[in-house]
Parts: C-alpha cells; structure tokens; sequence
C-alpha cells in the first residue's frame, strides 16, 4: 500500500493554460457555456484500506493478523452483510493488530487493512483457522481489557501452558498481576514496595522469562528495557526511577513504565506485500483459508 507523488503531464498543463487565456478572451457570455454541468454525484471518502475476502463457516474461529514495520495498523472485519463486526488496534503490546473471532454465520467476509494515522507504506495480512493457543491467549486478552484480571491471569497462565515461546503472554499476566494485586490491596499502593511479596515475585519472574524469548527471538532492545522493569521491582541498585502503580480517581494516575512496544523482527520492504495464507503474495490478493472443524493446538 505505496503511495508516490506525481507530476502532472507538461502537454495537460499548457492545454489547460491555453483553455484559461481562451476563456479571458471569449468573455462572460463564453464561461457560461463552458459551465455546463457534466457530472454529479454524491460519495463518501474512505480512509485508506484494502480489503481481502474470505469465505469461512458459522462457529468457525479465524485468526486474522496484520502487520506493519512502517505504520500504526488498524484491523477490521466485515461480515457478510458489509458491516464491521469487530475492530483491533494495538494487539499484545505492540502496535500490530490482530483479530481472533468467532463466525457467526457462513458466508463472505472482509479482513480490511488500514492505518491509525491515515499513512500508507507496505503490510502483510494472513488469514488462517485459529489455533487452540490464539483463542486463549485472546480471551485473556479480552478479560484483561474488561478489569477482569483474575480470570485474566488463569486464562494467560493456560496459554503459557500450551505454548511457552511467546513472551506477549508473559507480559499480559505480569500487567494483570500487577493490576489485580492493586484492586485487591487495602491501603494505598505508591509503588513496588507496597505490593505483596508473593505479586513482586511473579512480575519479576514474567519480566524476566519474557526478556529471554525476546533475546531469543533477536529483540535485544525490548529484552533490555524489561530486565529493567525487573530491577525497579526488586529494587536493585541501578534501577534507575522507581515507577508507581496505578491509583483511584483522585490519586496519582500513575503506572508501572510499560516496557518498550515489541515490534515483528526486521523485514525487507519488498518482503512485505499482502499474503495469502498458502502464500501467494500481491496487491488485492484473496485470502481464503480452509475450512476445519477444529484447528490442531499449537506445538
């Protein structure tokens, strides 16, 4: 999704100069012949996007992932009927966006890559039946966004169990752990040291194993920031400024500094075209994935 700027042809533009001197001369009488309506309608201006169909069944759960080295992306979906049913913006800390939903009917619908800001510059978009993995990890997710924090962090601690190589998971429980031990805390929190032992411990740990797959995956820099976060909770020397945990309406808003956003390992930009989910590539491409009455759990 490139967009480049053009010039406009040098014979248009001495035509269209030479239509303006015409128009001086000829007079009043002569511009409003040249007045003459020759077209009229009404539109809407859409944002930026590309849309990509697919065909799925009802009760089928899809995976739709949408990445971007060079904007801030924003994902839809539309069902069958053209409308949006579901939206995601920033998606597991960082500003990719992922959509894991459920098929309410068989039919036709519309994966839509678009830009928070209205940019354009190059993506991939995959569409795929969602893993046994994906679908925990986004009701985690989800009950994260509700406050739901205690469900939140069993439902992330069962996606770790069914695959432990994704450091978002451990990131998602430790903010859960974090949130969750100030709903349940019975005076105020300041900062680290006012959160029980037992939560100081588990935040640590997720911090720590998560900065490891980072390492791991390449991604020295958002590993580093989190060995960090670690430091600020044990209190460590070195630490640096001691961040605080969030307060109630008319206390300090204030939150634990959130670790550098983890963005997709470096690719090429003429690797990051559309994608189908067999792997063909190209501009409007057509996702369509295969049907499946239960996709396999991730390895």
């Amino acid at each position: 999704m490139k967009f480049k700027s053009g010039t406009l042809p040098k014979k248009v533009t001495q035509g269209l100069i030479a239509a303006a001197a015409l128009t001086g001369v000829a007079g009043i009488a002569h511009q409003a012949a040249l007045a003459q309506t020759l077209l009229q309608q009404e539109g809407t201006l859409a944002p930026m996007e590309d849309a990509y169909p697919f065909d799925g069944e009802a009760g089928q759960t899809m995976t739709i992932e949408l990445q971007s080295e060079e904007f801030d992306t924003i994902l839809l979906l539309r069902g069958p009927d053209g409308e949006v049913i579901t939206s995601n913006d920033d998606y597991g800390g960082t500003l990719n966006s992922t959509i894991v939903f459920e098929l309410p009917e068989a039919g036709t619908y519309s994966a839509v890559a678009s830009s928070f800001s209205g940019q354009g510059g190059s993506y991939e978009i995959e569409v795929r039946p969602a893993s046994e993995y994906e679908k925990v990890f986004s009701r985690a997710y989800d009950l994260s966004i509700s406050e739901d924090y205690a469900d939140s962090i069993e439902a992330y601690t069962a996606a770790i169990e069914i695959d432990d190589t994704d450091p978002g998971a451990y990131l998602g429980r430790a903010e859960a752990l974090i949130n969750q031990a100030y709903i349940n805390a019975n005076a105020d929190i300041s900062g680290p040291n006012d959160l029980p032992q037992e939560t100081i411990d588990a935040v640590v740990s997720d911090y720590l194993q998560a900065a490891d797959l980072l390492d791991q995956q390449g991604q020295s820099g958002p590993a580093a920031s989190l060995r960090e976060q670690a430091e600020y909770f044990t209190g460590e020397p070195g630490s640096g400024a001691t961040p605080d945990v969030p307060g109630a309406e008319g206390e300090p808003d204030v939150m634990p500094e959130e670790p550098d956003e983890v963005m997709p390992d470096e690719v090429e930009p003429d690797e990051m075209m559309p994608v189908e989910p067999d792997g063909g590539t190209g501009d409007g491409a057509t996702p369509l994935p295969e049907s499946s009455d239960e996709p396999e759990a991730a390895e």
